[in-house]
């Protein structure tokens, strides 16, 4: 008997799960016969689950090894009761109140078994193997999920264009073939949300986040392999650093969230007050995981004369783009200089960080202002110009949100948005681009080169030659990836004649920085164009981290080369 509701428990009930909640939800059934077919599995499947649970809880040790399954369990049965009290059994089995208390805890159930097995599978992968490994699952199951008949108005979506949208969704790039707000129905505007989420944290950071909150034990070699995906050296505090991220992003998302829905509520946007709140929120995440999908066809031209709204958005995109390490070192050292009065200062990599961050968004908006006074932004009151340029000068750093047409820009503010596209955001973030901190440190060597020192120093520290090395390998793999994608474009697309080929080499490196911004390239595409802008924009959000995960420990040789010369220049 207990192996029977073991297996009930087991990852073998999880698929048969989410396939079910997959037919209920996302497919369109002629006969209500068939969903009630549905929801009655369901209905069986949970009560199993919950007898499972409560009878595989016997003793002190059970109840350590699954507390969450059995508090879900315990507020499932709370929720059958209050329904059966409320009547919430009227009708047919599919519209009963207890269908969504029902399907909420199956679907949450089924998440903690999955994400336990990804555990355990992240146990026999390479950590390098891992982050692209978790971003093709995810990119096939949204694939799947978008191509469902309720996930798109009548008329569908074609194989290439769902993927083409789960990776962009995925990989928080924010270039679409298919418009969000009239392609997709709520179903399909709530998938790429989802995709956004996981893909702007990393679908890793979830699992190891529940498996370690719902009672599963992670060992030292997980606590490793996921420390090297994060690139921190944190090991010893790995749960208080996944709580702190969940913590940040949920803190900062609803922020944003009430902030816009508070800008919104007071324009005339013709939105009912549940649009405003579902724009308001898919708004927030988009722009905190830097992904730049929006509700609306033109974006975020139509909040052109809100300044509130550039402020707010732009705020959200520097926030995520700062890396949730940032974050958490900035917390503790905000919390730690209340309780003791003293200020401490901040680690060099925080201090490095935030001085990047800063001279960048500094230049690019005094840039964007200077060169856009007079075309883009003419005609707008000061507020206006500096509201759309604040948002302007930190979009093209991965985010792709726009208030202005970007095929508009002039010629030179386009090519500085390609070199910041390529700069991207600080590690660790929810942006994309070879890393300020890369850039950062081959400037440092610049530094330290004409100064005659053999390494590089930065507030009385020196920084490895080894992590030069890795600046230096990540920068050339965005070039090759940037050319490379460039020069296939220019030969799939030219043919046309409809737009430049600057248009197209703006569009190859908006989709290796994981940016969004077009000039209205993408919605044209041919279908190969589309196959290399997936693979570009894949690259572009997993290369750089996996190479850095592959490469942080450095391996110790028992042998040493005699030392050679090359000629530079």
């Amino acid at each position: 008997m207990r192996k029977l509701l073991e297996r009930i428990l087991s990852i073998n009930s999880a698929p048969v799960i989410v396939v079910l909640l997959v037919l209920r939800y996302l497919f369109r059934f002629s006969s209500l016969v068939a969903v009630d077919i549905i929801q009655g599995c369901l209905y069986l499947l949970a009560l199993g689950t919950l007898t499972a649970t409560v009878g595989l809880t016997r003793s002190r040790g059970d109840l350590k090894s699954r507390p969450w399954q059995l508090i879900l369990s315990l507020l499932f049965l709370a929720g059958l009761v209050l329904t059966v009290v409320n009547r919430g059994t009227a009708g047919n089995l599919h519209e009963w109140t207890a269908a969504w208390v029902s399907n909420a805890y199956l679907g949450a159930m089924a998440f903690i078994t999955i994400s336990g097995h990804l555990i355990l599978l992240a146990r026999r992968t390479s950590p390098a193997l891992v982050l692209p490994s978790s971003f093709i699952v995810v990119i096939l199951v949204g694939t799947a999920l978008l191509l469902a008949p309720r996930s798109t108005e009548q008329g569908g979506i074609s194989p290439v264009d769902a993927l083409f949208t789960s990776t962009s969704a995925t990989c928080v790039t924010g270039l679409i073939v298919k418009d969000t707000e009239t392609d997709f129905t709520f179903q399909g505007q709530l998938i790429i949300l989802l995709l956004i989420q996981v893909g702007g944290l990393g679908l890793m950071t979830f699992a190891a986040f529940f498996s370690l909150t719902f009672g599963q034990n992670i060992g030292l070699s997980d606590t490793m392999n996921l420390t090297r995906i994060m690139d921190t050296e944190f090991a010893s505090d790995l749960k208080h650093i996944l709580v702190s991220i969940l913590l940040w992003t949920l803190t900062i998302e609803a922020a944003g969230a009430v902030l816009l829905y508070n800008t919104w509520s007071g324009l005339e946007t013709g939105w009912s007050t549940g649009e405003t709140i579902w724009q308001s929120i898919f708004h927030s995440i988009s722009a905190f995981c830097n992904a730049g999908f929006s509700l609306n066809s033109n974006n975020l031209e139509g909040f052109s004369h809100s300044p509130e709204t550039g402020l707010i958005i732009g705020s959200l995109i520097v926030l995520g783009g700062l890396g949730f390490m940032l974050l958490t070192v900035l917390g503790k050292s905000w919390l730690n200089r209340i309780k003791t009065g003293r200020k401490r200062p901040l680690p060099v990599q925080a201090r490095f960080v935030l001085l990047s961050t800063g001279i960048l968004v500094a230049l690019a908006l005094l840039f964007f202002i200077g060169a856009e006074w007079n075309n883009t932004l003419r005609g707008m009151t000061i507020p206006q110009k500096l509201g759309n340029g604040f948002l302007e000068a930190v979009t093209p750093r991965t985010a792709g949100f726009n208030t202005v047409p970007t095929s508009e820009l002039l010629p030179s503010v386009k090519w500085f948005f390609v070199i910041l596209m390529f700069v991207g955001a600080s590690p660790g973030g929810t942006g994309g681009g070879v890393k300020t901190t890369s850039v950062g440190l081959l400037f440092l060597s610049l530094r330290s080169l004409l100064q005659r020192k053999k390494q590089p120093e930065i507030w009385r520290r020196r920084i490895p030659a080894f992590d030069l090395q890795r600046a230096g390998a990540v920068l050339l793999m965005g070039m090759a990836t940037f050319g490379v994608s460039s020069m296939l474009l220019l030969i799939t697309e030219n043919s046309t004649g409809q737009f430049q080929e600057s248009d197209y080499i703006f569009e190859a490196m908006s989709a290796f920085g994981t940016v969004g911004l077009s000039t209205g390239v993408t919605s044209v595409l041919t279908t190969p164009g589309r196959w290399i802008i997936i693979v570009t924009m894949f690259i572009g959000r997993t290369a750089p981290a996996t190479l850095a995960a592959a490469t942080i420990r450095v391996r110790t040789s028992p042998y040493s080369y005699p030392e050679d010369r090359i000629t530079i220049g």
